[in-house]
């Protein structure tokens, strides 16, 4: 999976999810029969949330009340997108004959994916109700119906429109790419999470669109739903597969001639592989991949897909499960090959998107420090302000290849002000290298370097060199007193008491 290119397409297309913001755009109400769906299998979402601070972890940013779109589905279930639920405390839904709401609450969230799964406790919310069926990817060209809550009403809202494009696209909620059907149907804020219907059956959820375009929106479709759930056993949740490489083209014939791949024989080369990747260990820089499970793979990196039409490589990865194995054709110095690849989880250097828990923090002296996370860089870029260069180097940079093996990065935030750190306390938003002159390879290795800090001093260096230092004479105590004067709850994450926890025993 090109991670470079994924990167690209999410920043070039300006896409936006629906649960968030609103964009203007006609909307075509279209007759509908019972025959084609069940409109009261569709219900509205009533979410509660408060969100997490990521530059300020130990708070939330305040209670915000959104709307979105769910469909009943079998087994008593409410299936919605990951974004319309994240970070919620209270969680209401409504079918669309009743005025009653019902208690919801959320059993499992993929964020990968952006699917979520609710549950209502009371059996009468499901009463002479007919759950939805999953159908099948739709044919380009296919009509669909897109039925849900938008804003600018109270009532069920039914558009309807065409298939226009099927490829593998970037999912805002989790910046990773998987399969995305895109349609002309118009669709507003608060149709998150409403159903795409063809033939009475959904063939997609209703995920984001394109804000510098008029009725162009994306649906996340039958397949990667179908993998979610399968992939679901009550609040467990396995994810997608990753095989953790960087590839180019194989098009140019000089190219093709220099690793010894015939015209005809297609494949991509692989140019660099991630650390504790699927492909860490069974690939090598140079293998040219020829095929994934049986499938000929095009100089493109693509593979014919039904009758005349072509999907990226990444979504035979994809369509597999975590564990499961994938079997590699490659071509290694002039001899073909078999790999058989155990497949695992995406292992970013900096974190996708989790949305949900909170991230790990540690104040000492003044100084906050957290983990480089995705979700960190895009509250960040929240208000058109671009993160530090140094975070966008290790997320989609060459730092993203984790030369060193790291598996965390770790950031101080900002400096509390105090006497203990006076002369620092315009830092802040920098990557931390070493602590006493030693480096690290988690935030776990760099807590226990500070709570092993023996000496008069302690020493930060920062990524460029620079460093920091302040005096360890009472500066647990100082370290309290800080947190108290700033209103923050506790010098540490929870994470991060359960290790100091451990570490006593």
């Amino acid at each position: 999976m090109d991670k470079k290119k994924i990167k690209r397409i999410i920043v070039r297309v300006g896409l936006i999810i629906f649960g968030f913001m609103f964009f203007p755009a006609e909307v075509l109400l279209v007759s509908a029969t019972a025959a084609d769906f069940k409109t009261d299998s569709v219900v509205k979402i009533f979410a509660t949330r408060n969100t997490i601070d990521y530059v300020n972890p130990w708070q939330s940013r305040g209670v915000q009340e959104i709307t979105g779109s769910g469909c009943i589905i079998q087994g008593n279930r409410i299936l919605t997108n990951a974004h319309v639920v994240n970070q919620n405390t209270f969680i209401q839904v409504r079918r669309e004959s009743s005025q009653k709401k019902y208690i919801a609450k959320v059993e499992t969230v993929g964020n990968d994916c952006d699917l979520a799964i609710l549950r209502v406790e009371d059996p009468e919310f499901f009463n002479g109700v007919l759950p939805l069926e999953i159908g099948e990817l739709p044919e380009l060209q296919d009509k669909v119906t897109v039925v849900g809550f938008p804003m600018g009403g109270d009532k069920l809202s039914i558009t309807q429109g065409v298939v226009s494009r099927i490829e593998n696209i970037g999912y805002v909620n989790s910046d990773l790419s998987l399969l995305g059907v895109q349609i002309d149907a118009a669709i507003n804020a608060g149709n998150s999470g409403g159903p795409a219907i063809n033939n009475g059956k959904i063939v997609g959820i209703v995920m984001q669109g394109m804000s510098d375009s008029q009725n162009i929106g994306y649906i996340i479709p039958a397949p990667i739903i179908n993998h979610f759930l399968e992939d679901s056993v009550g609040s467990q949740y396995a994810g997608f597969p990753y095989l953790g490489i960087y590839f180019s083209n194989t098009e140019n014939k000089s190219l093709r001639k220099y690793y010894g791949v015939a015209d005809n024989a297609g494949g991509v080369l692989v140019y660099s592989i991630l650390p504790f990747s699927s492909a860490d260990g069974f690939l090598k820089e140079g293998d040219i991949i020829l095929e994934v499970n049986g499938v000929a793979i095009s100089d493109d990196a693509t593979f014919t897909f039904r009758d005349n039409e072509r999907l990226d490589m990444a979504h035979l990865i994809n369509m597999q499960k975590i564990g499961e194995t994938a079997v590699l054709k490659i071509r290694r110095e002039n001899k073909i090959i078999i790999e058989k690849v155990p497949l695992k989880p995406i292992p970013d250097l900096v974190k996708i998107a989790n949305h949900s828990d909170r991230p790990s923090f540690y104040v000492y002296g003044g100084l906050i420090f957290t983990i480089l996370s995705t979700d960190l860089i895009n509250s960040l870029g929240s208000n058109d302000n671009l993160p530090p260069l140094s975070f966008i180097y290790y997320n989609v940079g060459l730092g993203s290849l984790n030369e060193k093996r790291k598996k965390e990065i770790v950031v101080l935030l900002k400096v509390l002000s105090d006497e203990i750190n006076i002369g620092y306390h315009d830092r802040g938003f920098e990557i931390i290298t070493k602590v006493n002159g030693k480096e690290f390879d988690s935030f776990k290795q760099f807590v226990e370097l500070i709570e092993k800090t023996q000496g008069e001093n302690i020493v930060f260096e920062a990524e460029d060199k620079e460093k920091i230092i302040l005096t360890c004479k009472d500066i647990d105590k100082i370290t309290q007193d800080i947190i108290k004067r700033n209103n923050i709850s506790s010098q540490f994450s929870d994470d991060v008491a359960q290790w100091k926890k451990h570490g006593n025993n």
